[in-house]
């Protein structure tokens, strides 16, 4: 399915496409909200189970599938089942399961359970946790968010969980200088994938306007992308966009998540992200 979506944006570049998604170099969270993230959950975690109860399902989604699941995992009473929307399971998953008696089950999304319809097995008898880690959220288009978040809607029920760490609206300077390592090392590492790049460099800017930190590359000269006999040319000047990284305040998150109410929220200690609990309605 990767090399399908690396394939689809080559043809769209010799089409004259000159934007694609930030999931060619997504990789890892950037540290500075996956450190700011298991701050607050190291913090909360024992009052989370609490909330969640026994028997809990948990729906792991989202760009950073696995990531928490068994920081979770280890945390919730006699859990029944691990949903993952995605076919590659984190194996510190299996870690744990190994290491902690549970009678938890590990199942795997159909390949058909996209986010807008979350076609999942009917496993579980207590709440359901669905989890969005490592601000992964923010990495999503507002479409793909809206279509999260409509799956989430139809598969939860009426007091189930969405568990969110957002990053919060920050000064442009000190997001910029956040993500210039990680932004460097997305941009370079679409680059990669899509073919080999001459005269293109990468770039990392806060947008004031939109609130996000958006990642690029520009034709320093004219520039080009090759792979096999094909490949695109860039004029000086032009801009290659590769995507977003969205921050929140209150206010933009309770606009898009209209079937939740916000149940919770923490706080990480460097002021960077929240963690928020929301119920469904």
């Amino acid at each position: 399915m990767f090399e399908e979506l690396v394939r689809q944006h080559q043809q769209e570049l010799l089409a004259g496409g000159r934007k694609f998604s930030i999931t060619l170099g997504l990789d890892n969270p950037a540290a500075h909200i996956e450190r700011a993230e298991r701050e607050v959950l190291d913090r909360i975690l024992p009052e989370l189970g609490n909330q969640i109860g026994p028997a809990a399902r948990l729906i792991d989604c989202g760009p950073f599938t696995g990531l928490r699941t068994a920081q979770l995992l280890a945390t919730l009473e006699r859990p029944k089942a691990i949903v993952l929307m995605n076919r590659e399971i984190d194996p510190r998953i299996f870690d744990v399961l190994q290491a902690k008696a549970t009678t938890a089950e590990i199942s795997v999304a159909p390949a058909s359970a996209t986010p807008e319809t979350w076609d999942l097995p009917a496993i579980g008898s207590g709440t359901s946790l669905a989890v969005i880690a490592g601000g992964g959220l923010g990495f999503l288009t507002q479409a793909e968010r809206k279509d999260l978040f409509s799956g989430a809607s139809a598969t939860l029920k009426t007091d189930d969980f969405l568990l969110l760490t957002i990053e919060l609206a920050q000064n442009a300077a000190v997001v910029e200088a956040a993500y210039q390592d990680f932004g460097q090392h997305l941009v370079r590492t679409c680059l990669t994938r899509l073919g080999k790049s001459h005269g293109l460099e990468a770039r990392v800017f806060h947008q004031a306007t939109s609130q996000q930190v958006m990642f690029g590359a520009l034709a320093q000269k004219d520039a080009n992308i090759q792979w096999q006999d094909a490949g695109c040319g860039f004029s000086p000047g032009d801009w290659l966009a590769m995507g977003a990284a969205q921050q929140f305040t209150a206010e933009t998150l309770a606009r898009e998540v209209m079937d939740f109410d916000v149940h919770q929220t923490w706080r990480a200690s460097d002021g960077r992200v929240d963690v928020v609990l929301l119920k469904k309605k």
